[in-house]
């Protein structure tokens, strides 16, 4: 810990920061015009910061108590910022400014809120447990994992606008809302998920990577490009 700033500043949480970075970043782009060459990569980028900041965070040794509750709590707030906030901000790019979207955007971010604090509170009670072990499963949805649905839902929508005319603009924005729905449903819902370990993810990560580039290929082969 740094004596003369709050909070800690080394390696083990690099990788948490440079995910709110990103996001912000994303955000922004979004904002302005930008949802796939801002904002989607972004969320892609804070994707793969958090798929291996736990890991890197134990590489670290003799982490105090502290240490450990702090990358804990900065986790879960760095979350809702690049997996609740910053996706929805990938739909209002897009066009999804009527009021209706809107409200579905505070569902979904409600959902990725609840999801996270409700993972904080059964995280905290089972590690009480001495004979907890390591976790192996999750209990709805991580919220992390809108770094892949809303991407792939993203590319696909966008596909549509070659229909041209009101279809074109509306079919699109359906897509995404029946993405944002979906999503927002997965976190609260209780299913069991397996937590994947860094192998697990490597492999999880690679398909993924196949998967997006192919949509991407064929939004710029086929449909004439990417906005």
């Amino acid at each position: 810990m740094n004596k003369k700033f709050v909070g800690f500043w080394h390696y083990g949480v690099i990788l948490t920061y440079m995910s709110v970075v990103s996001a912000i970043i994303g955000i922004c782009l979004s904002v302005v015009g930008y949802p796939f060459y801002g904002g989607v990569i972004c969320l892609w980028i804070s994707g793969l910061c958090d798929a291996f900041d736990g890991a890197v965070a134990k590489t670290r040794k003799n982490r105090t108590q502290e240490d450990k509750m702090f990358g804990e709590r900065i986790d879960s707030l760095s979350d809702l910022v690049a997996f609740g906030v910053a996706p929805v901000m990938i739909g209002y790019g897009m066009g999804m400014h009527e009021w209706w979207f809107i409200a579905v955007f505070a569902v979904y971010v409600l959902s990725a809120l609840v999801r996270l604090a409700y993972y904080d509170v059964t995280e905290e009670i089972r590690l009480q447990n001495p004979d907890c072990g390591r976790r192996t499963s999750y209990e709805g949805l991580p919220v992390t994992n809108t770094a892949i649905g809303v991407p792939v839902f993203y590319l696909i929508a966008i596909m549509f606008r070659a229909l041209g005319g009101t279809a074109g603009i509306l079919v699109p924005k359906l897509i995404m809302c029946f993405c944002y729905l979906l999503v927002s449903f997965l976190f609260v819902f209780r299913f069991r998920m397996v937590k994947l370990g860094v192998k697990g993810l490597l492999v999880a990560i690679s398909i993924v990577v196949v998967i997006c580039v192919s949509l991407i290929l064929v939004n710029v082969f086929v449909f004439g490009g990417i906005a």
